[in-house]
């Protein structure tokens, strides 16, 4: 996939607008959180693969997020592994094309076998992965049950999507935010046909100390998506960023990481 192969990166555009169905600041005037550092963390939630709607979900007539917290997966298959298996069948793995010194003074068998190494080694990779991912997670569903195709935004084999929960306040609110790639080939679009579904898997939060309802919210080609609501356990610095992390200086997080603003990824 785009955050794993050789890809060369091209200029993004950001198109924003206003999301008008809720307020997602991770810094709001009406609530304060008393955190040493913040605990919030980033998202990321890697596509399944395409097929028809499940027969187990209680589906209305649109375009939906349908969490069921008794869902498990049991063959989940992601982006990732099934990139990993591609390559473990492949000729030419990156080591073949990652050409170094090392590599151009090898002899044509040393080559060969240094490849088949690497392929053994992917699926290796691609056996844990699916092992990690079938293993007490549940699987979130993204289903089509319209009459048309419907495309949402994607990043690097995983949906633009994040958690949301019900302050102590009333405020829908973010406990993870969106680190978005600098590489404009990073983003593209994935197609839904219609009465189509694909998936993904997660832990939902059951371990803080504040009970409160969740959500998940998800970027779409031109408008945001919101799941069912589903009760979890969560603790109340998971509202807060943590802005002393090398990784907040970095990415200077802002309103957009959160998903509060209507954003169009586009390569220029």
């Amino acid at each position: 996939m785009a955050n794993n192969t050789m890809l060369t990166c091209g200029l993004i555009i950001l198109l924003f607008t206003r999301d008008v169905k809720t307020s997602s600041a991770f810094n709001t005037p009406n609530e304060t959180f008393d955190c040493a550092h913040g605990l919030m963390e980033h998202a990321w939630y890697e596509y399944g693969g395409d097929g028809p709607i499940p027969n187990n979900l209680t589906l209305g007539n649109s375009f939906q997020i349908l969490v069921d917290t008794n869902l498990r997966p049991t063959n989940f298959i992601s982006s990732w592994e099934e990139f990993l298996r591609e390559q473990s069948n492949e000729l030419d793995t990156f080591t073949y094309l990652n050409k170094d010194d090392a590599w151009e003074i090898m002899t044509p068998k040393q080559k060969m076998a240094k490849v088949l190494q690497e392929r053994i080694a992917y699926k290796q990779q691609a056996d844990s992965v699916h092992k990690t991912n079938n293993q007490q997670q549940n699987q979130i569903w993204i289903v089509n049950n319209t009459d048309d195709t419907v495309s949402v935004q994607m990043q690097d084999g995983s949906y633009i999507c994040i958690m949301q929960a019900l302050s102590k306040s009333g405020q829908w609110l973010p406990v993870q935010y969106w680190r978005f790639s600098r590489c404009g080939n990073s983003y593209y679009d994935k197609p839904f046909p219609p009465k189509t579904a694909n998936s993904f898997v997660t832990h939902l939060p059951k371990n803080g100390d504040y009970e409160t309802k969740l959500r998940f919210k998800l970027l779409g080609a031109d408008k945001f998506y919101y799941s069912n609501e589903f009760y979890g356990k969560i603790n109340d610095c998971d509202f807060v960023v943590d802005t002393t992390s090398p990784e907040s200086r970095y990415l200077r997080i802002s309103k957009y990481n959160m998903l509060d603003t209507m954003i169009r990824l586009q390569l220029f």
